[in-house]
């Protein structure tokens, strides 16, 4: 990257906690490279050696919905966060707009300095149509279990079954539609996988 660049770029710091009890993950983003910081593990990434950013929906539940980027070097190191932070064993903070912007800048700036980067929304078309064929299966199998139920006038099966179907029904459809796969330039971002 040109020098007379590097100083019009801000470094953008970002942070958040995976899991209840793990050490904070610590990400800076500079002029030229994504610093990885973890407790005594420190990660670098030159923006010119980032191969993939991988952006998609990753959901923990109903109640954590999360987004989630993967960072992917041409050496094979590689880096995930997302934008849930566990503050302890039963609260999170969604940190929608820092994460947001974080991701935006990188792509941004990795796109800049490599073009042929790729940027990559949703998830692998393998796993993409694993979950569609697997989740079509088992929302067949509630219908029947309903109709069954039904029939041996079952009232409670029934509508346990009844309102197992309309959940997955509706956290499917989110899924899918939110991680169908696409590649895209950082000029567009695609607003699906981003908070």
């Amino acid at each position: 990257m040109p020098t007379e660049i590097a100083p019009k770029l801000a470094t953008i710091l970002y942070s958040h906690r995976p899991k209840p009890f793990a050490a904070e993950l610590e990400l800076e983003l500079t002029a030229y490279e994504l610093i990885a910081t973890r407790g005594r593990s420190i990660q670098r990434f030159p923006l010119t050696g980032i191969e993939r950013v991988t952006l998609r929906f990753s959901p923990r539940n109903t109640a954590h919905r999360a987004f989630a980027c993967t960072v992917r070097a041409t050496d094979g190191k590689s880096v995930t966060f997302d934008s849930l932070s566990w503050k302890s064993l039963i609260e999170t903070e969604k940190q929608n707009n820092d994460y947001a912007r974080f991701v935006t800048a990188l792509c941004e700036r990795a796109e800049g300095a490599r073009p042929q980067v790729e940027l990559l929304a949703g998830v692998p078309p393998w796993k993409f149509w694993g979950v569609l064929i697997e989740g079509l299966g088992l929302l067949a199998g509630l219908v029947a279990i309903a109709l069954y139920s039904s029939i041996d006038r079952s009232w409670f099966a029934a509508g346990l079954a009844v309102a197992l179907f309309a959940y997955l029904s509706f956290w499917m459809r989110d899924y899918l539609t939110r991680n169908r796969p696409a590649r895209f330039l950082s000029g567009a971002m695609p607003s699906l996988v981003l908070p």
